[in-house]
This record gives C-alpha cells, sequence and structure tokens, in this order.
C-alpha cells in the first residue's frame, strides 16, 4: 500500500541513533513489519533491545501470564525526563489527590498505548514495535519536540497467551505463501480461537472486575501512573473499515465535557491522516462509552480520555484476505493504520497538553469538592457476613475507592434513603458498625458507576451489560443516601483466627454464608476431612445454626490418627474461616448431629464440557471457578471425545451455554445411570425439548398459551428493525430472584438473591416432582435495560430449579451465576449445585 502521509514516510525511513546500535525491527527479526507475525518471545526480546540501546526508554516488566509469558511496559520520553521519571509519574498522583505531597518539578501528560488484548487482534503487537522504533530512533524533530513534553506509554501486548496461540495455529495452517480466500483453512481458527487468555476470558471485559492475572498486574501498575489518555487498540471483521472516536451514544453521565471533547479532538487528529492516503474509517457508530469494564470507558472512570480503535481484520484476516470488495486486505495495511492513529494521538495529545492537565486536575478536584451524582452517601450493613464483605470491600480496593465507618458527631443517625434489597426509599439507622463510601473523594465518578443503583443511559442500542451495580453483585443491605455522611480512616479487621479447642472436641461448625465457605469445603475434601452438612437448623452453646452448616465430626475422621483438632483448625486457618467447637453431639434445639438429616457430604467427580458447540467464556468462567477459585479438582472432557464411556467415572457433568443438543441422548443415559447435569443458560434448551422432563412438559404448556395470546404483525419498518428486536431482548441487566432458601440448592442465602439476565429464554415453573429454587416474580426486573416484551415474558417463570431424572438429577440456571467471573454472590448457589444436591 503506498503511504501518503508525510508523517508516515518521516516516520518509516529507518535509521540507527549516532552511537546506540539501535536496531529497527526488521533489522532485529530479520524481516519486514507486516510480513510475518512475530511470536511473544520475540516481541521481548526486540523491546529489550531496543530499550537497553535508548536513553529514551525504560522497560517495565510488570507480571505474567499464567502460561509463564512476561508482560511488559515500555516508557518513552526525552532523556531528561527518562531520567525523572519517577518524579513525573509522582506529581501526576498528587495531582488526582490519590497520594498525598507537594508538586516539585514537572507535570507532563502521559499517553498510554495498548496492544493485543484480544489475542487474535494480531496486528497490534506488529504495530506496536514500529511505533516503539519511530520514537526512539531520533531521526524526526518533530517528533522529539512531542517527547520532550510528553510520556508515552506501550503495551506492546496485553494478551501474549491467546496471541501465541493464534500466532502458533497461524504458522501451522499457512504454506510457503498465504492464501488470501478467506474459506480456506489458515481464515478459520479452530475453538477457542486465539481471541481469548488462557482461561478463556475476553480481558477487554475485565478491566473493572480484575478477576484475570493479566488485568490485575496490568491495574497495578496503570493506578501508579493515570494516564491522561488512554487507547485500546483492537480489530474487528475483515470487511470494517478502520474505527477510531468519536465513540457512539450512550455515554454514560459521568463522563465530563472535556473527555467529549478530546474525543472530537482526537478525531480530528486521526482523520487528517486517514483522509491523505485515502483510507476508508467511521466513527460515532458503534463502540460506546458505558459498560465500566473496558479498555476506554474505565480508564475514563479514571480521569483518562479513554479510546477504543478497531482496524477489520483479527482472526479471520491472517497474512492477507479478500474482503469483501474485492480487494485484499494485507497485515502490512493493518499494520499501517494502527502505526499512524497510534502517533495522531500522541500528537494530539502534545497540541493540547496544557487543557489535558488542567482538565485532569479538575476531574478529581470536583470529584473531592462536590461529590458526583444524586447520591451522596452508600451505606453496607455488615450483617455478620464477613467474608462477603471482605470480597466487596477487595473490590473497591481494586478501584482505590475510599471506605470506613460512619462520622456522626452531633448529627441525627437516622435517615432516609434508596434500599438496594427492598427497590424502594426506606429508613435507616446508621450504627457503629457499618460502612460508609462517601461520594467525596478523588475516585467519586467509579463510586457512581460501580454503585449507582439505575444507570442512566441515552440509548438502549448498547454493546454490552447495561447494569452491575456492587451491591446486586454481593446482594449486600445497601441504602443509598442523599445526604453526606462523613468517613473515619480507621482499618477495617476481620478476625477469623481461632482459637485451639480441647483435644476432646467432638465436632466443628462452619456456617454457610458465602463462597468462602464452600472455598473451605473444597479445602477440607482435598485434605481428606469428611464432612457433613445439615438440612435443619438447630442450636448448640446457645447459638443458632442455619441450614447448610458444616458439621465436621471426630468419629468421620479417626483415620486422622488424633491430629483432627490439628487439622481441622490448620484447613480453617488457611483459609481464613471461622470454626465454632463443640464437645457434644447432643444439641440444645433441632436435630442432633446423628439425625438424619445430617447428611455425609460424598466427594463429586466433576466432569465439564469444552469444545465445538460451546462458548468459550462460559466455559472458561467455570474452568476458573473450580481451577483457581475453588481449587477443587474438575475432569475437562472435549465434545470430541464425549461419550457415555467418558463420562463412566463422573459424578456431575457440568453444561456451559452453548449448543449441545447433538449429544442429548448421553447426557439422558448418565441420568438414568445416577449423575448429576448442571444445565447453564443455553444448554438448559436441551431439557426443555421432547424429551420426558418435567420442564419439557411445562415448556409446551407455555408456547401453547403464547401462541394463542400473540398474533403477528406483519406490518413493519425495515427501517426499525434493529430496535424492533430489542422489544424481546434483554441487554445484561440485573434481575432480583424469589428464592426457596430451605431447599439445599439456596442454603446459605436470605429469601432473595440477584442474578445478571442475558438469556432471552425464558422458563415456566417446574410442575409438581420439580422444585423451583429461584423464581422470576411479577417485580423481578431491577436495573438495566430489558425490552418491553421481554419483561412481560420474563413474569413468574424459571431462574434456578432442579428435578429427577432417572436415577439422576438436572439442575437448572437460567442464567450464568457467576457471569466473567465477577457476580460473587452467585458463586455460593453453584457450590450448592456441586456439593449438596443429590447427597
Amino acid at each position: 500500500m503506498k503511504i501518503l502521509s508525510a508523517l508516515l514516510i518521516l516516520s518509516l525511513v529507518y535509521v540507527n541513533l549516532s552511537g546506540q546500535n539501535l536496531k529497527s525491527p526488521e533489522e532485529f527479526l530479520g524481516y519486514s513489519p507486516g510480513s510475518k507475525f512475530t511470536f511473544s518471545y520475540q516481541v521481548v526480546n526486540y523491546i529489550t533491545h531496543a530499550t537497553e540501546h535508548s536513553d529514551k526508554a525504560k522497560l517495565l516488566k510488570y507480571g505474567e501470564t499464567n502460561e509463564g509469558r512476561e508482560l511488559h511496559l515500555v516508557f518513552i520520553s526525552s532523556p531528561e525526563n527518562i531520567q525523572d521519571l519517577e518524579n513525573i509519574r509522582k506529581n501526576n498522583r498528587i495531582s488526582t489527590g490519590l497520594e498525598e505531597g507537594k508538586i516539585s518539578g514537572k507535570q507532563l501528560p502521559i499517553v498510554w498505548l495498548s496492544y493485543n488484548i484480544h489475542g487474535n487482534e494480531s496486528v497490534g503487537t506488529e504495530a506496536a514495535m514500529s511505533v516503539i522504533y519511530t520514537l526512539l530512533a531520533g531521526n524526526q524533530p518533530k517528533i522529539d519536540k512531542w517527547l520532550s513534553e510528553v510520556v508515552v506509554v506501550i503495551d506492546p501486548c496485553e494478551n501474549p497467551d491467546g496471541r501465541d496461540r493464534y500466532v502458533n495455529w497461524y504458522k501451522q495452517t499457512r504454506g510457503s505463501n498465504y492464501n488470501p480466500n478467506p474459506e480456506t483453512w489458515e481464515h478459520n481458527e479452530p475453538w477457542p480461537g486465539g481471541r481469548f487468555n488462557h482461561y478463556l476470558f475476553d480481558l477487554n471485559r475485565d478491566w473493572a472486575w480484575q478477576t484475570q492475572k493479566e488485568t490485575k498486574a496490568r491495574i497495578k501498575v496503570y493506578h501508579q501512573w493515570m494516564p491522561h489518555v488512554h487507547v485500546d487498540l483492537h480489530e474487528m471483521g475483515v470487511n470494517s473499515p478502520y474505527f477510531f472516536g468519536p465513540s457512539a451514544e450512550p455515554f454514560h453521565d459521568v463522563i465530563t465535557p472535556w473527555q467529549r471533547e478530546f474525543h472530537q479532538i482526537s478525531g480530528k487528529y486521526n482523520s487528517k491522516y486517514f483522509d491523505k492516503n485515502g483510507w476508508l474509517y467511521y466513527t460515532s457508530e458503534v463502540f460506546d462509552m458505558f459498560y465500566p469494564s473496558y479498555g476506554d470507558t474505565w480508564p475514563t472512570y479514571n480521569g483518562a480520555i479513554g479510546f477504543t480503535y478497531e482496524q477489520g481484520g483479527s482472526g479471520r484476516a491472517g497474512l492477507g484476505v479478500i474482503t469483501s470488495s474485492g480487494d485484499t486486505l494485507t497485515l502490512k495495511d493493518r499494520l499501517d493504520h494502527h502505526y499512524t492513529s497510534s502517533l495522531a494521538t500522541i500528537e494530539a495529545a502534545f497540541d493540547n497538553k496544557d487543557q489535558l492537565i488542567s482538565e485532569f486536575e479538575n476531574y478529581f478536584n470536583e470529584a473531592r469538592e462536590k461529590g458526583i451524582g444524586e447520591y451522596k452517601t452508600y451505606l453496607i450493613k455488615q450483617n455478620g457476613n464477613s467474608d462477603k464483605i471482605k470480597a466487596f470491600l477487595q473490590m473497591l480496593d481494586n478501584q482505590q475507592i475510599i471506605y470506613g465507618y460512619p462520622k456522626l458527631i452531633g448529627k441525627s443517625k437516622s435517615f432516609s434513603g434508596f434500599s438496594y434489597q427492598e427497590g424502594k426509599v426506606s429508613n435507616v439507622e446508621i450504627e457503629e458498625e457499618d460502612l460508609i463510601i462517601s461520594a467525596y473523594q478523588p475516585q467519586s465518578r467509579m463510586v457512581k458507576v460501580l454503585m449507582e443503583p439505575q444507570s442512566n443511559f441515552s440509548d438502549s442500542l448498547t454493546y454490552d451489560l447495561t447494569a452491575w451495580a456492587l451491591p446486586y453483585v454481593f446482594n449486600l443491605e445497601t441504602y443509598a443516601l442523599k445526604e453526606r455522611v462523613d468517613v473515619t480512616s480507621a482499618e477495617i479487621n476481620f478476625n477469623n483466627q481461632n482459637a485451639t479447642p480441647s483435644s476432646n472436641t467432638y465436632a466443628f461448625f462452619v456456617e454457610w454464608k458465602d463462597f468462602q465457605d464452600v472455598k473451605f469445603l473444597a479445602a477440607l475434601i482435598n485434605n481428606g476431612i469428611k464432612t457433613r452438612f445439615t438440612e435443619e437448623p438447630f442450636q448448640a452453646e446457645g447459638k443458632w445454626y442455619d441450614r447448610g452448616t458444616l458439621i465436621i465430626t471426630k468419629k468421620d475422621n479417626l483415620h486422622l490418627n488424633g491430629q483432627f483438632v490439628n487439622k481441622v483448625l490448620e484447613v480453617a486457618n488457611q483459609t481464613e474461616t471461622k470454626v465454632f467447637a463443640s464437645q457434644t453431639g447432643l444439641m440444645s434445639e433441632g436435630k442432633d448431629l446423628g439425625s438424619s438429616s445430617v447428611g455425609l457430604i460424598h466427594p463429586p467427580r466433576v466432569a465439564l464440557i469444552n469444545g465445538d458447540g460451546v462458548s468459550p467464556t462460559a466455559f472458561g468462567e467455570l474452568w476458573y471457578y473450580f481451577d483457581q477459585e475453588l481449587n477443587y479438582p474438575v475432569s475437562i472432557i472435549n465434545t470430541k471425545d464425549l461419550s457415555l464411556s467418558s463420562l463412566f467415572d463422573q459424578d456431575i457433568l457440568i453444561l456451559p451455554s452453548g449448543r449441545l443438543s447433538k449429544f442429548s441422548s448421553t447426557f439422558y443415559q448418565f441420568l438414568r445411570n445416577g449423575g448429576k447435569i448442571i444445565a447453564l443458560e443455553n444448554s438448559v434448551e436441551i431439557f426443555a425439548g421432547e424429551n420426558g422432563t418435567l420442564l419439557s412438559a411445562a415448556k409446551k404448556n407455555m408456547e401453547a398459551e403464547e401462541k394463542e395470546e400473540n398474533s403477528i404483525n406483519l406490518l413493519k419498518k425495515y427501517g426499525n428493525r434493529e430496535r424492533k428486536n430489542l422489544s424481546e431482548s434483554v441487554e445484561g441487566s440485573i434481575f432480583k430472584v424469589s428464592l426457596d432458601n430451605t431447599h439445599p440448592l439456596a442454603f446459605g442465602e436470605t429469601s432473595q438473591t440477584f442474578l445478571m439476565k442475558r438469556n432471552s429464554k425464558v422458563y415456566p415453573y417446574l410442575p409438581e416432582g420439580g422444585w423451583n429454587v429461584g423464581v422470576f416474580k411479577d417485580d423481578s426486573h431491577v436495573s438495566g435495560f430489558v425490552g418491553y416484551k421481554m419483561k412481560k415474558k420474563s413474569k413468574n417463570t424459571l431462574a434456578i430449579g432442579t428435578e429427577s431424572y432417572g436415577s439422576g438429577n438436572i439442575i437448572y440456571f437460567s442464567d450464568s451465576p457467576i457471569i466473567r467471573g465477577f457476580w460473587h454472590s452467585g458463586k455460593l448457589l453453584l457450590g450448592n449445585a456441586v456439593f449438596f444436591v443429590g447427597q
């Protein structure tokens, strides 16, 4: 492709720095940029070389992936700025109010460019190496001038595990020359593709939730710098032209006028160079600024101006592919586009550097002084939920959100506030042990985004989830107050230390309230400690224990050879679990420990399906749940190997969302043989067909009623088709689930919880013989967008249920209870399904 831009002509003339022996990517790697894909280790070798041979750069290794690949940042500025880099960083943090001190010396805008968060959007890393070389090569006075007043941070590959998965596959499938025919082998990735990380999470949905190793490492160093501009560079379908900002509506209402204005400014800088080259591009049509966990929105809610740039190509493109227009889109073309937009953004930041700095300070000053949003205080009742509260506070710490206890000197303790649990305004009395999050803090906008009961959006045509308020994620009793309540700075401690009880201890009790207790149970099983659970409440030594309480008896664990007490305490302390000792099996109220209502937990052998037909991310969140969070063994069976014999030694089969109906005969035989199946989201459809389940019979009746009630309107406008479809959709919205917490599937829960609903399929109540453990009632919709037809259809339908089939059990989850690994409250429900149901 001929490059017309004067900036690019200058930029791509590679010359060595005099006396520094800096090599271009072509000289170092032995091939020209865009002619081959580069493995992760080669990228690391090159950026190491580049930073070692330039006084304008500093290399920082900030982490490693699950597969052991290194994560790096390259800091680039003038030699003087590189020498003063720590002071520049500190000054910027001080300007936000997140760090104490006085600004001394330079304040410079920081531009952070992130590439390849989706592994098979592979051109990003190739472009990053060329951008790094151009900035360091020292052959352009214009660029040297930029670097005298700007610090550039480059993350050349946010997802090297996924990228190497793609690159390795592509190198295996192409011949000596690439074939541009999009129907050929090299343009059609096998399951699961290279988009995702090791655990098949979409890392561009994880910025806020920070469940993944790569994200945690990146956010830690991001918070140390707090850039003024952040660009996340992506790819999309091969037939799409380039996208750069301004982004599409809806913009969240915390986004400032300046942040919107700089979207327009940077768009003009990009369009100037794209126009000169005659490259197609578009703006403002897609990629909205709402869901808080993207690489554009999360930085924006942290004071930066965040962007998504999208180049046509992705995993389908390879080294070259014929597009629908008949042209061949090459890797070199894609590289040139990302390269150009990267440099144009740096130029835009340089030309607007003073306003970037001043508006960045204003962003945080206004937050501290005014408190952003209608609600000025968020009150969280602890209610003895120390494990759940601890997990919630970890989420706040991950966002740099300040919290503490109430400071109420001379003020009333009674307030009126919006109750998340009740969905209405009610009175609440603040107590000393309540947790307080004030809107008057540097991260006030982030507080509003993550805590507000209802998010306002200007357009329902959004790109992702439309609700995510943390009180629903953790199912905590929370109130949003319009009055200001000051916060103390006292440290919040959780005392789960266990005193050593008598060696004559008869049993230990552990209350079943949170996912932390599921992890404790898994640890007991992994250590060979036998455990029971109660199906009925009981009282011991004046304390009531609810259904699901774990009971660990000396009698069950004689094999520990006199180490019963020590072994249990060892596991409890390792998992930070509070245990209660009892010297007797005789309870003061309720059933004694030898009762049939106190059942022994038989450690289940769990299998999880992946492969063709399974949603990679749905599988990934389950795999991560067992492997990284629960630390409980799970056998992964690929669909190509799935048969009844492959399930011979399994007790539980988990079906992630997907299209698995062709295996239904295997599933039904597994059930007849006494197995348990946990079906999630779309996989529930397998059992809603004509196969003799209670669900299928109820679904048939529901569909007959719908057909009778509804007439099809054929007079519809083609131009309204997209919005018409919205009436029957649900765009990642929060629904209240009414629970029967006397059933083992809901042990440890209150009478209600909350789920994120993305599945537009609805299921009727199970008839007699099944158990409707969790249901969506008339008033279930809580927050987020849902079409009016979908809202009507979802009323009085099944959320969570179970029925017997043959000698086995089927457990239904209409929606994922652990969506993207961040929906905390559902992790207990899934643990109940695994360990309690069918015991």
